[in-house]
């Protein structure tokens, strides 16, 4: 390992307050490769400083009146600058597109190099898909994507899909651009009670299970797969299908279910902390999101060694899997009848798709784990 000699002190500059295994873990890599990491939320403490806290990390922050406009901004790039110049800080790592924007305004009045992450990837799906959905990406950020692009000095990113949406619909200078997948502790994740597993399998017998999870908007394609798992049923397979989260479909979603007779078919679950025994208990995920920047619930899917059904072109889903290998890519461009093939394949090959389980957890637990040579990406940046 190649890690610097001299030790540094990084600011990790973040909104949320929320727990994230891929930002936890990042700091747990900074810390123990021997530099200091600083932590700065734009929110309240919550359950994020608690778990960063018992790791040695301190951490810190900042709240002011959230109003979209420049004084905002201001107000905190002038409180980031003295922060930085009172911690002596070497470099600052802003993640998401508030604080990236803030400490690039701040950015001539440091000495600390200023290190933007994004982790969104709108700007190809509104340029692809917005008509077809009658939806049009809000102006303001649309605007702070142009800005940040242009005032960053280098720019990290998690995904190619990320990558392509900057290319080709930004304009962005790509060569400042650095891709980094995530990196995940994988200890930290929930295990499923597999006495709760076998339950839920009684509960809902069927010869193949399939289950979504995902926000219960037009992107991710609910719609789409009801109509098919409804085919399904009429022709006589035995297939269920748990939907978990929820959203502003989910009346439209109840209404079909009822409409068609389908309570026993797809079962509406909602948002649940037990979400770990339902993924276990199902035996392939449908996720035909139009738009992800690198999705958490596929990989954990993964560690479970299920099969996984992914749009291609989406997200980081290229990077890592390879059709009817580790998992299904699903065609964007012929959606439908892509979804109803994959389902009949799975259907009729449960020990094949065992198999493709096993070879994903292979690839995410190689790609993604937080192991030494993944973390040696981040502590490059440094």
């Amino acid at each position: 390992m190649s890690y610097s000699l001299m030790p540094k002190r990084i600011l990790l500059y973040y909104p949320p307050n929320k727990r994230s295994v891929a930002i936890e873990t990042l700091c747990k890599a900074v810390k123990e490769a021997g530099h200091e990491i600083i932590v700065l939320t734009l929110t309240e403490r919550d359950a994020f400083h608690t778990a960063i806290e018992k790791t040695g990390v301190h951490t810190f922050t900042t709240v002011m009146p959230r109003k979209p406009s420049l004084p905002y901004f201001w107000k905190q790039a002038r409180y980031l600058i003295q922060f930085c110049r009172e911690h002596q800080i070497d470099a600052v790592w802003s993640h998401l597109q508030e604080a990236n924007f803030v400490a690039l305004l701040a950015q001539p009045f440091l000495k600390a190099r200023v290190l933007p992450f994004r982790h969104h990837a709108e700007s190809a799906f509104y340029a692809e898909y917005g008509k077809q959905f009658s939806m049009k990406r809000n102006k303001n950020e649309v605007w702070f994507d142009r800005i940040i692009n242009r005032l960053a000095k280098r720019i990290v990113i998690p995904s190619s899909g990320v990558w392509y949406g900057m290319e080709r619909y930004e304009r962005c200078n790509m060569k400042k651009v650095i891709l980094a997948p995530y990196i995940y502790d994988f200890s930290s994740y929930a295990r499923p009670d597999k006495f709760q597993v076998e339950k839920l399998k009684e509960k809902y017998p069927a010869t193949l299970r399939l289950i979504m999870v995902s926000r219960m908007v037009p992107t991710k394609q609910h719609q789409v797969v009801f109509s098919i798992v409804q085919k399904l049923i009429a022709e006589g397979l035995s297939v269920r299908m748990i939907v978990m989260d929820d959203g502003p479909l989910k009346g439209e979603l109840e209404a079909f279910i009822k409409k068609h007779g389908l309570h026993e078919h797809i079962i509406m679950v909602g948002f649940r902390t037990d979400f770990i025994n339902f993924m276990d208990a199902a035996d392939l995920l449908i996720h035909p999101s139009l738009t992800e920047a690198s999705n958490n619930v596929v990989k954990e899917l993964a560690l479970l060694e299920k099969g996984v059904a992914v749009c291609k072109d989406v997200g980081d889903f290229n990077d890592y899997i390879v059709n009817e290998r580790n998992g299904f890519l699903i065609d964007r461009k012929n959606l439908a009848a892509s979804i109803e093939s994959i389902i009949r394949k799975a259907y009729a090959d449960k020990a094949g798709l065992s198999k493709m389980g096993a070879e994903l957890k292979k690839d995410v637990l190689r790609l993604f784990s937080d192991n030494p040579e993944n973390r040696q990406r981040f502590i490059d940046l440094i």
